[in-house]
């Protein structure tokens, strides 16, 4: 009887010791990965950040290109402006030379 006795008492110990380094095994692991999972939210953060920093980049691209085309669009009228202007300036000035006596002719 006493020798069964020891010898459950030592499965006993043995089973307390494997699953005492199990527990200790499993709290480096859950350790490791909450070491994974904060470089992770790291990341994540960083990610957002470049993110929000490249969208804001090409809004401000985008709102730079169109702020120039409408410059140039309206230098572009202007300088149309100014050409038909001298052209109809030109035109009275011509209809004048040659047709000197317009008020005979309506």
């Amino acid at each position: 009887m006493e020798i069964i006795l020891t010898v459950l008492i030592t499965l006993g110990v043995v089973a307390l010791a494997f699953t005492v380094r199990g527990v200790m095994g499993l709290s480096r692991r859950v350790n490791d990965l909450e070491l994974i999972r904060m470089e992770l939210v790291d990341f994540e953060g960083q990610f957002e950040k470049q993110i929000e920093n490249e969208t804001r980049e090409r809004v401000e691209g985008g709102d730079f290109i169109h702020r120039r085309l409408d410059e140039y669009q309206v230098q572009l009228e202007s300088s149309t402006d100014r050409r038909f202007d001298n052209v109809w300036s030109e035109i009275h000035k011509l209809d004048k030379t040659v047709n000197p006596n317009m008020d005979s002719l309506k």
